[in-house]
């Protein structure tokens, strides 16, 4: 065994689990206490003590009210009060909700995007649960590789010791014919299909029409698509496989006729949808997506959860 891990581990036991001080651990070591002090540190650089900070805030009476006029399982706010990074915040929430409600065996369906990116950083080791995680679409584009569902998932499974799939191919093609070619393909079908059967989907939501939004950079989308997300008034990307208008009805059929991932009744049909959002530009997307039933778990900001009681 690692001696060097095996003596900073001491020490992080006797300090964060024994709550012992840094004199008292010296006193029983025999180091000094700026060594001390020093290995606690390096427990922290080398990953063997990990600090997760819950941003979640106490408004159970609005979390409530969410959860009863959109049917929810849960709804968490995480607290805006802070000044902090919202998205850092919301992704380090939903790590902390996956590690306390996943269940063993699970697979898990996992979306795109920035938000989505960050979760990562935040989640611990959960090998002993042998989780797997599948991505809902493929990459995307000219954004950055982090935000593909297959990077997240693949990253997701790095920090937890677990599983993941590979979707490689993009998010969306030129034509329903060349859809039909990549859907062909076996390795394709079964990451899909493997998606299908998840037991939970973890997501984000996009608003398709605003400056710089990750579908707006990724590439994909034409001129006349451009045109038509906003002829028909899109205001809620879910995962690039739907696109909702103000009245949560689907839109935009023929850019998700072109998308390479699950379908959206797919998505509808995971039992378990969890949704992480935060941002005033999602207030309209977060609205319509619970109005139309996609999500069961949703964890969002402050202001977010004020507005959809409004």
């Amino acid at each position: 065994m690692d001696m060097q891990r095996r003596i900073l581990t001491t020490i992080c036991q006797m300090y964060y689990e024994q709550n012992l001080t840094q004199q008292q651990i010296a006193n029983k070591t025999g180091l000094t206490r700026m060594k001390i002090s020093r290995s606690l540190q390096k427990a922290k650089d080398m990953g063997i003590v990990r600090i997760i900070i819950d941003y979640s805030g106490l408004y159970l009476e609005l979390e409530s009210e969410i959860n009863s006029k959109y049917q929810l399982k849960e709804t968490i706010i995480v607290d805006s009060s802070m000044n902090n990074d919202m998205k850092n915040q919301v992704a380090s929430t939903a790590a902390y909700y996956l590690e306390n409600n996943l269940t063993k065996n699970s697979t898990i369906a996992i979306g795109w995007g920035s938000t989505m990116s960050r979760v990562s950083n935040f989640i611990q080791d959960m090998s002993n649960m042998k989780l797997l995680f599948s991505p809902i679409i493929g990459g995307h584009g000219k954004s950055e590789l982090d935000m593909h569902a297959t990077t997240i998932s693949s990253n997701l499974a790095k920090k937890t010791g677990c599983n993941s799939l590979s979707l490689l191919a993009p998010a969306l093609v030129k034509s329903k014919k060349e859809k039909e070619l990549l859907m062909d393909d076996t390795h394709i079908k079964e990451v899909i299909n493997q998606t299908k059967r998840a037991d939970y989907a973890l997501f984000s939501l996009g608003s398709p029409l605003v400056k710089d939004s990750s579908l707006s950079k990724s590439g994909y989308l034409s001129d006349d698509d451009l045109k038509q997300l906003k002829d028909e008034g899109a205001v809620c990307d879910i995962v690039s496989i739907a696109f909702l208008n103000k009245d949560g009805n689907i839109c935009c059929k023929n850019i998700t006729d072109r998308s390479v991932g699950i379908s959206e009744s797919d998505l509808k049909n995971i039992p378990l949808k969890i949704c992480i959002v935060e941002g005033e530009e999602k207030h309209d997307a977060v609205k319509v997506a619970l109005k139309a039933g996609y999500i069961n778990v949703l964890i969002t900001d402050k202001d977010t959860a004020k507005f959809l009681v409004q």
